[in-house]
């Protein structure tokens, strides 16, 4: 196998549907050296799975029905499961470009020492000047395209859509990520990534950044749909960015100072919250907040 495509799903078949029909329509590509791995966290039957492998026609066909629930062990499980020594990681509604998966095999070609090569989501809005500025006063945005902020945020990612030529990135977009299996062995299950498991292409990149560079391709184009299906709660998600993005920190290799400047950014959470007047998520951040001063 050249590359195993590891789709991570749970509920949502219309999304899984578009996701692999824009795989089947690739072009300039040996489907039969192309794994397709479906880890499935929800209830697919047999009928289904017939479907879906006949939409795949030509491809390497996996599925595996996994028990033990979460986003994040069932990325540890297509790892785990992969036939090939470069994993595809994508979100079950997002849509490929016809031409992803040729870019994305010519860009390893072309940076053989990369552990990782990722694309843009074209359907992430535009900051205005306003948001952007908020967004680097509080930290969520580093003004660096390649370059997470001081308190682990990824907003910058936005910047990507602009860029002509590929470049070096501290980290990948989780709905289409790949990496080398071999730069992501060290991974090992984190108890705090549950169910949504926010944060876990920042921890994945991260880990594989250990071993080469993270190359961030803009020719490699997908459209992220976003479903809300099978999303968690707003006031759940709020608490995961807080607690998860804290715990991220032990990996930074930034000084002490670094658990302080993630204070400040909840501080940004929470007015952006009260902005929109979504209680719902206040009433997360600060539940988040609570579990982290127990803690510390």
């Amino acid at each position: 196998m050249n590359l195993t495509v590891a789709l991570c799903t749970k509920n949502r078949i219309k999304d899984l549907t578009n996701c692999l029909i824009s795989i089947s329509k690739q072009q300039n590509i040996s489907k039969k050296d192309i794994e397709i791995l479906i880890i499935d966290d929800g209830e697919i039957d047999k009928e289904k799975q017939k479907e879906l492998q006949s939409i795949c026609e030509g491809y390497d066909f996996s599925y595996f029905k996994k028990t033990s629930p979460g986003l994040f062990r069932s990325r540890l499980e297509a790892i785990k499961r992969a036939k090939s020594d470069k994993i595809l990681f994508l979100d079950d509604d997002v849509e490929i470009d016809k031409n992803y998966i040729k870019i994305l095999l010519d860009t390893y070609a072309k940076f053989p020492n990369a552990a990782g090569v990722g694309g843009v989501d074209m359907l992430l809005p535009d900051y205005s000047f306003f948001r952007k500025l908020y967004s680097i006063l509080f930290l969520y945005h580093s003004n660096d395209k390649s370059k997470l902020s001081l308190s682990m945020m990824n907003s910058s990612m936005y910047l990507w859509k602009s860029q002509k030529e590929p470049f070096v990135s501290q980290y990948l977009d989780g709905c289409n990520m790949s990496f080398r299996k071999e730069a992501l062995k060290e991974a090992k299950f984190q108890d705090y990534f549950n169910s949504y498991s926010l944060g876990e292409d920042i921890y994945f990149s991260l880990i594989a950044s250990q071993k080469g560079d993270l190359i961030v391709n803009p020719a490699l184009k997908v459209k992220h749909f976003k479903s809300p299906l099978s999303r968690d709660r707003v006031e759940n998600v709020a608490f995961m960015k807080v607690v998860n993005h804290y715990k991220l920190l032990s990996l930074s290799k930034r000084g002490n100072y670094k658990y302080l400047t993630i204070w400040w950014t909840y501080i940004g959470y929470i007015l952006a919250s009260l902005l929109k007047g979504d209680f719902e998520e206040i009433k997360g951040y600060l539940k988040g907040i609570k579990y982290l001063a127990k803690k510390i």
